[in-house]
Formats: C-alpha cells, sequence, structure tokens
C-alpha cells in the first residue's frame, strides 16, 4: 500500500462537523478503542455472514452482553428480596 503524503493533507472541517452533527442526532458516539487483532477478525467475519458493517456488529454484540447483564442483575435483585421475605416469615 502507498504511503499517503501528509504535507498535502487537507482536512475538510466543515464535512467533519456535519458528520459529528448528523452522528449526534441518531444518537452514536464516535469512540477510539483497542481491539486484539484476532478478536476484530473474528467479529469482521461474523459481520461479513450477517451482511452487515463489523461496527454495526459489535454495537449488537454490546447491546446483547449489556442486557443480558442487566437482566441477570434484576433477577438478582428479585431472588434477594424474595429470599428476605422467607426469611422474615421463618422467624415469625
Amino acid at each position: 500500500m502507498k504511503e499517503p503524503n501528509w504535507k498535502n493533507l487537507k482536512i475538510n472541517r466543515q464535512a467533519t462537523q456535519q458528520l459529528r452533527h448528523r452522528m449526534a442526532k441518531a444518537g452514536k458516539t464516535k469512540i477510539t478503542i483497542n481491539v486484539d487483532a484476532d478478536v476484530l477478525a473474528s467479529a469482521r467475519q461474523l459481520a461479513a455472514k450477517q451482511g452487515s458493517p463489523y461496527q454495526t456488529y459489535l454495537n449488537w454484540l454490546l447491546r446483547q452482553v449489556l442486557s443480558e447483564k442487566e437482566t441477570e442483575g434484576s433477577r438478582l435483585d428479585r431472588l434477594e428480596k424474595e429470599l428476605v421475605q422467607i426469611k422474615k416469615k421463618l422467624a415469625a
């Protein structure tokens, strides 16, 4: 791959601002993260199988995992409340 000529690089600030504005309206936040090469390769392969961009796939994957964690947390909270009620009944 040819190395870009950084001296001639022009930054289109207006286009950058427009892009950021569109992303903000869509509720998206641009981030930069470090991911292991093999993890990224796997994500790209799985996304390709689904026919979606890998960023969209990673967003979906994160949403799935976070919703599962939320469900686990709410289940634990419910079980702890039930346990407190059972202890009260046994103590009475």
